[in-house]
């Protein structure tokens, strides 16, 4: 079993139906648990950065709009549910004096030259300030021909722009299943521990995305093949575990992307 502690820059995604209940209220204890693994990390002195989802999932708690959103009402639940999310992780983070700053990027940020550059030495002065970096997608003016559709693959983007030796995927499953049924009854033996190389196989394997996230385990293998192009372990465990994160060297429950 893999040890979280023997890596260094460890980029962490959390997904929008971890976070946030149903009617965009936050799931506090679970924030809690996450941020106290998070202070956990960066007392063993990794350099953490952290991927969130929730901005429209926790826009929705003042903001009444159908569930069938239109590009303009996720745009506005964002921009107001973006301000809930950096207060939901202020509130917690600030327990154990951890200082937060926020970046929201678009698909060209991580991909046109100067973009990337100037991404990446803010993303490196708040680590060299001791100031954790928290990135979301700007939901807010991204359209659907620009946008990354999914937080899963920002954050791999970002752990290959920032040169990161893993990522932690926090979902609301334990890792990847041999099939979507299997996830559904949690079939002894379905779950998959470890894989080494994406294929038509794999990806066959994966379900569909969740209500309130848009990418489900689709996009959380599209992030882990490009992880592994890049030299970059990745991780895929359940965030509503007791110790989300430092817990991962612990248990069985997890699905490993490394290269042999």
């Amino acid at each position: 079993m893999r040890n979280v502690n023997s890596y260094n820059r460890i980029v962490i995604k959390v997904g929008s139906a971890v976070l946030a209940n149903s009617n965009g209220m936050v799931n506090q204890s679970i924030l809690a648990a996450i941020s106290e693994d998070i202070a956990w990390l960066l007392k063993n002195d990794k350099e953490v950065l952290i991927v969130s989802s929730g901005a429209i999932a926790l826009g929705r708690k003042k903001m009444k709009l159908s569930d069938s959103l239109t590009l303009a009402e996720s745009q506005a639940l964002a921009a107001h549910g973006q301000i809930e999310l950096m207060s939901a992780w202020k509130k917690h983070l600030n327990k154990f004096s951890i200082p937060i700053g926020q970046i929201l990027l678009t698909p060209r940020d991580t991909e046109l030259k100067l973009s990337s550059k100037n991404a990446k030495q803010t993303v490196s002065k708040l680590i060299e300030a001791g100031c954790l970096p928290i990135i979301n997608e700007n939901d807010s003016t991204a359209t659907d021909e620009i946008r990354f559709g999914d937080n899963d693959l920002l954050a791999s983007k970002v752990a290959k722009l920032l040169g990161a030796d893993l990522l932690i995927i926090l979902s609301t499953v334990d890792g990847l299943y041999t099939s979507e049924e299997d996830v559904q009854i949690k079939r002894a033996g379905s779950l998959i521990k470890e894989v080494n190389k994406i294929t038509p196989k794999i990806k066959k394997m994966a379900g569909h995305a969740s209500q309130m996230g848009k990418g489900g385990m689709i996009s959380k293998i599209d992030a882990a093949e490009i992880c592994l192009k890049n030299k970059c372990a990745m991780v895929i465990t359940s965030g509503k575990n007791k110790e989300p994160i430092r817990g991962i060297s612990k248990r069985a429950k997890a699905t490993w992307f490394t290269k042999k």
